[in-house]
């Protein structure tokens, strides 16, 4: 299994439209071979950052399967507009 972990800063003032954004991009990811599930969390501290994580079967369902898919493009349709900045998107193994 492999976490997925993009901290993203949304636009000041955006926060509550991301997350009304997020609910209807989650459900492009959730069809994506190899998802298996997936969190958004705010922080306390910077109310405008984000962490979503995604756990995929492999490395390989988030970079090939879902990022070079159509339905990627999509997926950053609905969110991409909030982006402060670009992501900063990495990927985990349990140790």
């Amino acid at each position: 299994m492999i976490l997925e972990i993009a901290t993203i800063d949304v636009i000041p003032g955006q926060e509550e439209g991301y997350v009304n954004a997020f609910n209807q991009a989650k459900e492009i990811i959730a069809k994506k071979k190899g998802y298996i599930s997936h969190e958004l969390q705010r922080c306390i501290e910077d109310s405008s950052r984000f962490l979503v994580m995604i756990q995929w079967e492999t490395l390989e369902d988030h970079t090939v399967g879902f990022r070079e898919s159509p339905e990627f493009k999509e997926w950053r349709a609905l969110i991409g507009p909030f982006f402060n900045s670009p992501p900063d998107v990495k990927h985990y193994e349990l140790v």
